[in-house]
């Protein structure tokens, strides 16, 4: 049987049993087969050395090698001098002599070459058929700093970076607790991309961690790059476009949805972290609402309620009410509107449509430009082409300019990106049935994507829990946010093993007066 490698773009066909084969106590060999296997692949450097009159050879890729480590290694190797019973002697000097990092043994090729490719120094001595892998790779990549999707004005400013070590650093250092459970695994037959599953033992339920792993075991891909290879791989349904997995990349985000039973899935070189299972409501909320007070979030997660409704509907509202129902405007109001109208060449759906579309041209060619112009070029865009010179031209109505302008500041509101994205995107189709069938088809079509909704599933969860099926004692978090006290336990409907959050199940509300807080 054979098996694809590819090293730095060279791919060769390996044989498998060569990949598993142990290591030779021939130091020649050893480095013969790894040479083969790495071979045209430039950056690779085997250094050979002698100490106490014992030949070995470093191996280790030179871009990814920190210098001072290697220094410390080639100082540590040439102290050693003990040669009776040379592997036990071997090992017990490095793991006392190395003591800057962590030391480990691999058997046979293929661990050899995952923990060159790694980052890490390998070195291979002549007699022993045991290799020595250094952690001893440099940390590149950026420093952890404020999240660029999901920016808040109170809680915490860190935010994930594309180093998975540093990723689940943050998460640790937010659950300071052993039932904090972080499992490694690493999916793609090229990239041998770096994969960790967390969730609380105890907390979250034994059938959903099983299931996580049982779908990530299922993936059969050359390589992943990104979480959403992950996401697109794994959720329910794969057809769907709604968001079934939930992304983020606030470290305290992840902490609170692995405190409410759920799983985190942080992939090696993207800072968005998946969670699962998600629910509906659970991509309204935003980060800022549990460091707000109850009254103030409970405020702004109407407001975003608000927002997605008129990012939804606004402007297929106001195309059936100037299509179809005109009798429901005053005079003044219709007569004003109809002679701003009177000398536009399409109908207004036509109008609306070119509106959205001339949006998203602007919005993407604004992500797309050089940073230090993309802005100002966006905005005198938007102001001259769309607030100016389209509506003296004749070709839209002021009122539809208002309109769809108020839509594209609401999509905003919403805090997940991916979200965010899919409400806006399904704001067509309904615009073309309220151009066709008026109010009756924003209905209809608001009751089959309603119906949509209810019927999709997270890893067996409804996504539309706990509003249906209805879960009353969790409607503390999803359409107000109740104080703390009042939060005595975790979302009902994700099957968790542990459903107490605070309290030993009669945890009292804090005292309403003098004599309440007297006794």
């Amino acid at each position: 049987m054979t098996r694809p490698v590819s090293i730095n773009g060279t791919r060769q066909l390996l044989n498998e049993n060569d990949l598993l084969n142990p290591l030779s106590s021939s130091l020649k060999k050893n480095v013969d087969n790894l040479k083969k296997m790495f071979e045209q692949c430039d950056d690779i450097v085997f250094h050979f050395t002698e100490f106490s009159n014992i030949t070995g050879c470093l191996i280790f890729l030179s871009e990814m090698v920190s210098n001072q480590a290697m220094f410390e290694i080639e100082q540590g190797l040439s102290s050693f001098s003990d040669r009776s019973n040379m592997k036990e002697a071997m090992t017990s000097f490095i793991r006392k002599r190395f003591s800057f990092s962590s030391v480990m043994e691999v058997d046979n090729n293929q661990s050899v070459a995952e923990q060159i490719l790694a980052g890490n120094t390998v070195l291979i001595v002549d007699e022993i058929k045991t290799a020595f892998v250094f952690h001893s790779s440099n940390s590149l990549g950026r420093t952890i700093n404020e999240p660029n999707t999901e920016r808040t004005v109170r809680g915490p400013q860190e935010g994930f970076v594309e180093d998975i070590h540093k990723n689940v650093m943050l998460i640790r250092r937010k659950i300071r607790t052993p039932s904090l459970k972080v499992e490694y695994l690493s999916i793609g037959n090229q990239t041998n991309t770096k994969i960790s599953v967390i969730y609380i033992k105890g907390i979250a339920s034994d059938e959903i961690v099983k299931e996580v792993h049982q779908r990530l075991s299922r993936i059969k891909i050359d390589g992943i790059l990104e979480s959403q290879y992950i996401e697109s791989m794994i959720k329910d349904s794969p057809r769907s476009p709604v968001p079934t997995i939930f992304s983020t990349e606030r470290p305290d985000r992840v902490c609170g949805s692995l405190l409410d039973g759920k799983v985190a899935i942080v992939v090696d070189g993207t800072p968005f972290v998946l969670t699962v299972p998600a629910v509906f409501v659970e991509f309204l909320h935003s980060s800022e609402d549990y460091y707000d007070g109850a009254l103030v979030a409970t405020t702004l997660r109407w407001i975003r309620f608000l927002g997605l409704f008129v990012t939804l509907i606004l402007p297929a509202f106001y195309v059936a009410l100037t299509t179809f129902h005109q009798d429901l405007l005053q005079s003044p109001f219709l007569i004003r509107m109809a002679s701003n109208r009177e000398a536009l060449p399409y109908p207004v759906l036509i109008e609306a449509i070119f509106m959205l579309l001339t949006f998203e041209l602007l919005r993407e060619a604004g992500l797309r430009m050089p940073r230090t112009l993309g802005g100002a070029i966006v905005t005198i865009l938007g102001l001259v082409l769309i607030g100016q010179a389209a509506v003296q031209a004749g070709i839209i109505g002021p009122v539809l300019t208002v309109v769809i302008s108020i839509t594209a500041l609401t999509s905003f509101i919403l805090p997940n990106y991916a979200f965010h994205q899919i409400i806006r995107f399904s704001g067509i189709p309904l615009l073309i049935l309220a151009g066709l069938f008026g109010f009756m088809g924003i209905i209809v079509g608001l009751m089959f994507g309603l119906t949509y909704l209810v019927s999709l599933r997270s890893f067996g969860i409804p996504y539309f829990s706990p509003v249906s099926p209805a879960r009353k004692e969790s409607w503390k978090d999803v359409f107000i946010r109740a104080p703390w006290w009042a939060m005595e336990t975790r979302p009902a409907g994700l099957d968790i093993d542990n459903i107490q959050r605070a309290g030993d199940g009669n945890y009292a509300k804090p005292p309403q007066n003098k004599e309440e807080e007297e006794k």
